[in-house]
């Protein structure tokens, strides 16, 4: 979805699928609260008996309207540029973000974007904390390896977009 497609009191889909109201729209974000089955009264207010939760850019962009849209959307946006995950990989990655280190660590967001380092693309699927300083557990795209780097590191990396995905391709 996109920030023009919010309203007030729309229900919408999360990421994960999970049910949502509209309950205010700000510049870069809208906040919503979780509709759950049979608590009619719960989503009643301002203000709301439960918390409110803020979707960013990157949250709304993985918003739908209906599960359908979600697949659809899903399809589409992958368009061929981004590979897949292989059965291990996504073992590695549900390893790490179980890691009592992951699990501590006070940026989380960070870990939701994907950086392009000397061409490479990087996605974040784990940290470890090394002393005071956290390392960035990364897996290379499109030469399905590991690298770690430090935080500093992988937040100054510019955020990978389609013309890097495109670019990285056409290397192989």
């Amino acid at each position: 979805m996109k920030h023009s497609d919010f309203k007030l009191n729309l229900e919408f889909l999360s990421s994960g699928g999970f049910p949502y109201r509209c309950t205010d729209i700000g510049q870069r974000t809208i906040t919503g609260i979780p509709l759950r089955p049979g608590t009619r009264l719960w989503a009643e207010g301002p203000p709301y008996a439960v918390q409110e939760e803020v979707f960013d850019e990157l949250a709304i962009a993985s918003c739908a309207l209906s599960h359908e849209e979600a697949i659809r959307a899903a399809i589409t946006e992958s368009g061929g540029l981004r590979p897949g995950f292989p059965q291990e990989t996504i073992t590695v990655f549900m390893q790490a973000r179980f890691s009592p280190d992951y699990l501590a660590y006070p940026d989380k967001p960070l870990l939701r974007l994907v950086k392009v380092l000397g061409g490479d693309i990087y996605v974040a699927y784990g940290v470890r904390k090394d002393g005071e300083f956290w390392t960035v557990l990364c897996f290379c795209l499109f030469d399905n390896e590991y690298l770690e780097m430090s935080e500093r590191q992988f937040l100054e990396c510019p955020v990978a977009t389609d013309d890097d995905y495109r670019a990285r391709r056409a290397c192989l």
